[in-house]
């Protein structure tokens, strides 16, 4: 083996200790990062329960854009994560709903029918009325809006979704799950409008299942 061979072997070499120095600079980098892009750019946030079915169904998991809540308007139709406090808890939970009304406008539901000032709301797009009316069927109608009764599994069970006219504040949001007769939202009158501090995040990129991967 030649000399200059040797010397170069030698200064090569590498200490443990300036490799468990590096692998903490590509570790804190990484941790970096990934706080940045959970906190101001997407988190991740599980479905949970049906009130999107089947839009979105129980048990999904994906990210949420957050920054979409900065950077741009939300509008009608669009899916977004709340922040919601736990009934009897401190702690914070996200729910998933769809905008429904708007800042300043009247909502209201008149034999089943979304009604925005007046003028009813075509929600062909999101609303798959056979799966409405299965859900009907089966279970009755899942809010507060009319206390009417509390059947066998103590579920509030009303005779329809109606309910009388809601005008919103300013930054004021009415959300409803696309499984209308299975969803508590702002018709509930524990939740109501939603303000818009408490929109969290827009949109879901749902990556499991994985044959469900896709965005909402």
């Amino acid at each position: 083996m030649k000399k200059d061979e040797l010397k170069y072997n030698e200064e090569d070499e590498r200490s443990i200790f300036e490799d468990i120095l590096d692998f903490i600079k590509v570790f804190a980098i990484t941790a970096l990062v990934f706080l940045l892009f959970v906190n101001f750019i997407a988190h991740p946030v599980s479905v949970k329960g049906r009130s999107m079915h089947p839009t979105l169904k129980d048990g999904e998991f994906g990210f949420t854009n957050i920054i979409s809540t900065y950077a741009g308007s939300i509008q009608r139709g669009d899916i977004v994560v709340i922040k919601m406090q736990e009934e009897g808890s401190e702690k914070e939970t996200h729910w998933v709903k769809r905008v429904i009304g708007l800042p300043g406008e009247t909502v209201s539901c008149s034999n089943d029918e979304v009604y925005i000032n007046g003028e009813k709301l075509d929600e062909s797009t999101y609303i798959d009325e056979e799966y409405k009316q299965e859900m009907i069927n089966e279970f009755g109608y899942f809010n507060q809006v009319m206390r009417d009764h509390v059947n066998e599994d103590g579920i509030t069970v009303v005779e329809s979704m109606d309910f009388e006219s809601v005008t919103l504040e300013e930054d004021e949001y009415f959300l409803m799950g696309d499984n209308r007769p299975y969803s508590k939202d702002s018709r509930d009158l524990s939740v109501g409008p939603i303000h818009k501090s408490q929109i969290f995040g827009k949109g879901v990129l749902v990556l499991f299942p994985f044959n469900e991967i896709g965005i909402n």
